[in-house]
């Protein structure tokens, strides 16, 4: 009896040892996916927010200060509070109006680990529609 217990107790201790060198792995790989999974929330923020911003563009009686207090509100809604970058193309008539929309983002946990991502990025999205007459 006494052999099969000093078995147990040695494969308990090597679970912890194993566990001891895949946890660091492990929790990196899922704050990595947690990063990139940010990067594409953001993304889609940013891309709903220029197609608002388009759809509001397009209507004559609407000015570029109302389109960007949209666009920012939008942002804010999403959970966004950088400062947006916002560019709205020429509004005439029957023709197609772009409205592209960025802001900046920063990988907190691969960026660390990665020289070449820890730069501040800009996140940015294009939505074009036709103008109204």
């Amino acid at each position: 009896m006494q052999k099969t217990d000093k078995r147990r107790q040695g494969r308990r201790g090597l679970a912890a040892v194993e566990m001891a060198m895949l946890l660091p792995i492990f929790l990196l790989l899922l704050m990595g996916v947690m990063d990139v999974a940010r990067l594409y929330w953001t993304q889609g923020v940013v891309r709903d927010a220029a197609f608002e911003g388009a759809r509001i563009a397009i209507l004559n009686e609407a000015t570029a200060a109302q389109i960007e207090t949209e666009i920012a509100r939008k942002l804010l809604r999403g959970g966004l509070d950088q400062a947006p970058s916002i560019e709205i193309g020429p509004r005439e008539p029957s023709r197609p109006v772009d409205v592209t929309v960025s802001v900046p983002f920063e990988f907190l946990v691969i960026g660390s680990m990665v020289p070449q991502m820890a730069d501040e990025t800009q996140v940015a999205a294009t939505a074009v529609m036709t103008h109204e007459r």
